[in-house]
């Protein structure tokens, strides 16, 4: 049976195909939307989840699964693996990294790994850090646990950022590599991407910018630019315009990546045709490997709505 298994909750993306063709298990987050309770990708298409974002009085939002869900997704997995690897979205906007850790503490027997969790959860933990200078070392350690090893590792973005993550991982995993390879695939992956996102409206990021300045940004129509920071979603840009923000988001890439060959993952909210041609036009400035273009998830697009863009990148 194969060792290791890549196990997802639904805030994470990949391109169309990759979930069936390498068994990835994906747990579906709840979704609150009109005062029902729906599971992401089961329940609910993205067309409905932004007609709800619309609509509602109430802002829809999404929630993280119960520690005895979580549980039982390792439990089934680890009874045809012998290691699970979980990459998580950034720990900074959502609580599933340590539902995860918490989750993992209760499946009997196992040995947690956690990468990059937060400051002060190391305890009782085998934790290692990217950004570690002593991370080979922490590394060649991992071969002398015993297994079964439920890793879970904090990505520090969120959907096709965190999917390119994961898909390092395949990679590693299609190889036959062991796990501390797996892990170390994944570190070097988070190490190299990260995404762009464009807003197509500021209505639901008032949380982050406040109402006046929402209210001024539309008038001006401001177009902020987002990236990862540290975990955190900050800005990266603000343009006027849809169109210059796209070539403002090309520039951000060339700079990060300059001529060095690139993985590119153009993601969309209900915009799909823009999605491709941004990348078409993305690619005639960068030197692109693979390029999948796909939507974006509703963990993003009830901040960015219905027709907003991002490109999620390994630089490699």
């Amino acid at each position: 049976m194969p060792r290791t298994a890549l196990f997802m909750d639904s805030t994470t993306v990949m391109p169309e195909g990759f979930i069936e063709k390498h068994g990835v298990t994906v747990m579906p987050v709840p979704i609150y939307a009109g005062g029902k309770e729906y599971r992401d990708g089961v329940d609910i298409t993205p067309d409905e989840f932004l007609s709800l974002l619309e609509t509602s009085k109430e802002r829809p939002s999404t929630a993280v699964p119960g520690l005895g869900e979580f549980m039982s997704y390792y439990e089934g997995l680890l009874k045809k693996h012998h290691n699970v690897v979980y990459p998580v979205p950034s720990y900074k906007i959502t609580g599933l990294f340590d539902a995860a850790i918490q989750a993992a503490e209760q499946v009997p027997g196992v040995t947690i790994v956690a990468i990059d969790p937060p400051e002060g959860l190391e305890k009782d933990l085998y934790a290692l850090r990217s950004n570690d200078p002593q991370l080979e070392a922490r590394l060649v350690g991992i071969r002398e646990l015993t297994p079964p090893i439920i890793a879970v590792m904090n990505t520090g973005f969120a959907s096709g950022a965190s999917g390119l993550v994961a898909m390092a991982a395949l990679t590693a995993m299609g190889e036959g590599r062991p796990m501390a390879e797996i892990i170390r695939s994944m570190v070097t992956a988070k190490r190299n991407t990260n995404i762009y996102l464009i807003l197509n409206t500021l209505e639901y990021i008032v949380d982050r910018v406040g109402h006046l300045q929402a209210f001024m940004g539309t008038l001006l129509r401001i177009k902020p630019i987002l990236t990862f920071r540290g975990g955190d979603l900050v800005d990266a840009a603000r343009v006027r315009g849809k169109g210059q923000a796209k070539r403002r988001m090309i520039e951000l890439l060339k700079e990060r990546a300059g001529s060095r060959p690139v993985d590119l993952y153009a993601l969309h909210s209900l915009a799909q045709e823009e999605a491709k041609d941004l990348l078409e036009q993305a690619k005639c400035h960068l030197n692109v490997r693979n390029s999948w273009v796909g939507g974006i998830g509703a963990s993003v697009s009830r901040y960015i709505g219905r027709g907003g863009l991002g490109i999620a990148f390994t630089v490699l």
